[in-house]
């Protein structure tokens, strides 16, 4: 975990995005949040089944929750939940939320509702209250 953790915080930073991502598409690449990012309504990722994404929330310094609240990820094309990382410096709560890819936490990880597809990982606790996960393999 430690070695994926510090590999995901070190990639640079292709587009700064803000707001709650509610209708946007997106292609492969690196995502960044400078700090908190408080996400609602679809996020589609759209691409082929090698593309990947990485989504960081928070940076050096600055703190960077995720937060979801009835926030849908949906994959377009033939594009791959297990090719989707959220890197968050802080913890990540998933309320009510279909939420799809791999989570490296620098705190908590819980999803309460919705669905889960991907792994997650945290430097503290990972908890799964009424939400079916579909697991991929290990990155």
């Amino acid at each position: 975990f430690l070695t994926a953790y510090a590999a995901r915080e070190a990639a640079a930073c292709g587009v700064t995005l803000t707001g709650t991502l509610a209708g946007v598409i997106l292609g492969p690449g690196v995502y960044c949040f400078d700090n908190a990012a408080a996400l609602t309504g679809t996020l589609t990722l759209s691409g082929s089944s090698t593309d990947q994404w990485l989504f960081k929330i928070g940076q050096a310094g600055i703190p960077g929750a995720l937060t979801g609240n009835s926030f849908d990820v949906v994959m377009a094309g033939t594009a791959s939940a297990c090719n989707v990382t959220w890197w968050v410096r802080q913890a990540s709560t998933m309320n009510t939320s279909n939420f799809q890819g791999h989570i490296l936490a620098g705190a908590g990880v819980s999803f309460t509702g919705g669905t889960y597809k991907g792994n997650a990982w945290s430097q503290e606790d990972v908890t799964v209250t009424g939400t079916p996960v579909t697991a991929c393999a290990a990155p």
